[in-house]
This record gives structure tokens, C-alpha cells and sequence, in this order.
């Protein structure tokens, strides 16, 4: 029952948040771009697509992006609503912190032991779920070339997110 309520929290706060967000001066398309990496526990490769939006106050960016994870015998599709601080430093590196709200939607495909499926096709079993939190956030955005920028980052999962995500990317 906690896992329901909390689910209901987190999409009706996001829900609360768009309208806001899209009030918001600064708040427009800015670019877009690949991402890529790994992940621990789910221990996946990971690669998406990330969308700068532009920033809603001075320095606060707004940056949604959605990845897919393969391996450990899990395929996760992940949705994030990003919003981080970027320093304001005079540098070509700009370091950044902030945190998203995560949907995380699992497949296994994995023996059924733990995972509850049944055991008809063989001994594998297909089960999945859907889970909800937070993920803290830091790393760098560097200047390139025009107005492309390259980033790495470091995500930290709570809950039944991926614990931790290794990521790198561009943003044209």
C-alpha cells in the first residue's frame, strides 16, 4: 500500500510542477542529445536521449531525458526528470548538482527464483515492474565547438532505482 501512495505522490507533484515549469521565462528548447554509460545493481550498458529545456530561474536547468538499460538479465526503460543548479563560474568547465524524480519500468527475464513468475516456458519466467523515487545528480558540462557541449555525470539511486549510473554525453 506504501508503494501505491507513494507512486500516486510523486506523479501528482510532477503533475503540480509542469504548468509552473512551463510559466517559467527561461524555460524553452535549448538542444538535445545521446547519452550513455553504465549502471550498478541493475550492473546494465545504458544509452538514451537527454533534452535541455532551458532554465525556469537563473542557473537552474531543467533537463528530462529517458534511457534504456540492458543486461544482468534485466532490460530497463527509465524516464528522469532532471533539475540541477550549474554553478555560475567564467570557465569552459561548468560543474553542476541537482536531483530528478525517476520512473524506472523493469523486465526480467531471469530464472523465477525471487521473482515470483511462473515456470511454464521451460524454467524462465518474464516478470516485470514499475517503480518511482529519487536520484541525486552531479558532474561537469564543458564547452565544445559552436554551441555543442559534451557532460559527465554521476547519478545516485534511492529506493529500487539503479544505485549508481556512470553517464557521458553531448548536447547540440
Amino acid at each position: 500500500m506504501s508503494h501505491r501512495f507513494t507512486r500516486i505522490a510523486v506523479v501528482s507533484l510532477v503533475a503540480l510542477l509542469i504548468p509552473g515549469l512551463a510559466a517559467a521565462d527561461g524555460v524553452g528548447w535549448r538542444g538535445w542529445g545521446p547519452r550513455g554509460g553504465l549502471s550498478s545493481d541493475p550492473d546494465q550498458f545504458v544509452g538514451g536521449v537527454h533534452f535541455d529545456l532551458g532554465e525556469f530561474v537563473p542557473h537552474l536547468r531543467f533537463q528530462p531525458s529517458v534511457e534504456i538499460g540492458i543486461g544482468d538479465n534485466t532490460t530497463t526503460l527509465q524516464g528522469n526528470f532532471m533539475v540541477a543548479w550549474y554553478f555560475p563560474i567564467e570557465a569552459k568547465v561548468t560543474p553542476y548538482a541537482g536531483g530528478s524524480v525517476s520512473v524506472a519500468f523493469y523486465d526480467f527475464d531471469a530464472d523465477c527464483r525471487g521473482f515470483g513468475g511462473s515456470t511454464a516456458s521451460g524454467g524462465v519466467c518474464d516478470d516485470s515492474e514499475t517503480e518511482i523515487g529519487p536520484v541525486g545528480v552531479g558532474g561537469i558540462e564543458m564547452e565544445l565547438s559552436g554551441k555543442t557541449r559534451f557532460f559527465a555525470e554521476l547519478q545516485l539511486g534511492f529506493g529500487d532505482l539503479p544505485e549508481a549510473k556512470v553517464i557521458a554525453g553531448w548536447i547540440f
